[in-house]
């Protein structure tokens, strides 16, 4: 065989047909990721009248002992892992529950169930935001009436109660999904299964734990690995909810470095951080890749 030619029935390594795609994503995707990287090794503030100087690894550095940093990269742990889990969990008990109790009054229960999906994120920021108001909020207004408090809460101006509160509105608005992927898995499931388990006596508990639950693994990890991702990536909720404050109490990654690069236009500090951002989400989309090929 000549040299260079390409055996009978071999795929070629290189489609052409994805050359324009390639080229949008290097334009679109490539560009700007080079250029961050570039940005990251440089003191670029763009109040300051000095041009923009080379300092090599030195916004790391500043990285490693800023505290704010810190405290934003563990309100994106609480924030992103904790809601995460809260909404699978709810979100498998209401699949459970509506497959369980299925009849056709549960058609209406399933469309009001997935209602908070179909509403905006910022409409879900800005609806939770007058919920808990201090005074007037329908929250502190239900406990009121209920006795719980004896006072009208500060929920999202208490550094202590601010990100729970956020979470309480994220969770609201993902449990929506997991509910509608659980439901699909459920209905996944072979009947023969299901049958066969019922002839061995296996009743409540003891059928969810043992048949369903492992039919729905698959579906629970890549549902949230994905997820993760996303609220990785969440700054609409906070934003339109908190700020990020009060202080640095519901500050995230994404907060942090948008404050930092339209705010305080440090655009190479903001770079630095925002190669870190890269690399982690990079590693859940790898844990991503490998859940579905797994699958």
């Amino acid at each position: 065989m000549a040299a260079g030619r390409r055996p009978p029935g071999a795929e070629p390594w290189l489609d052409w047909m994805v050359l324009p795609t390639v080229g949008v994503l290097a334009v679109v995707v490539g560009y700007p990721v080079v250029y961050t990287l570039v940005l990251s090794a440089q003191h670029y503030n763009f109040l300051e009248p000095e041009p923009a100087r080379f300092i090599g690894a030195a916004n790391y550095a500043q990285l490693v002992a800023d505290r704010i940093f810190w405290q934003a990269l563990g309100n994106t742990a609480i924030y992103t892992f904790g809601s995460v889990l809260a909404a699978a969990l709810l979100g498998l008990v209401l699949a459970l529950l509506v497959e369980t109790y299925a009849s056709p009054r549960m058609r209406l229960v399933r469309a009001l169930l997935l209602t908070p999906w179909a509403v905006p994120f910022v409409v879900t920021a800005f609806l939770f935001r007058y919920m808990y108001l201090q005074n007037g909020g329908v929250v502190n207004a239900v406990l009121l009436h209920a006795g719980i408090v004896r006072a009208p809460v500060a929920w999202l101006n208490n550094a202590s109660l601010a990100l729970p509160s956020v979470m309480v509105a994220n969770v609201w608005t993902m449990t929506p999904f997991f509910f509608l992927l659980l439901s699909a898995a459920l209905a996944g499931i072979p009947n023969e299964v299901i049958e066969s388990a019922r002839v061995d006596r296996a009743r409540g508990m003891s059928m969810i734990v043992g048949i369903k639950l492992p039919f729905l693994r698959s579906a629970l990890l890549v549902g949230s690995l994905l997820m993760v991702i996303s609220n990785f990536n969440d700054f609409a909720k906070i934003w339109a909810t908190t700020q990020g404050g009060p202080g640095y109490a519901t500050t995230t990654l994404v907060v942090y470095v948008y404050r930092l690069a339209f705010e305080n236009f440090q655009f190479g500090y903001a770079s630095a951080m925002g190669v870190v951002w890269l690399l982690l989400l990079m590693g859940f989309a790898v844990a991503y890749l490998r859940a579905l090929r797994l699958r």
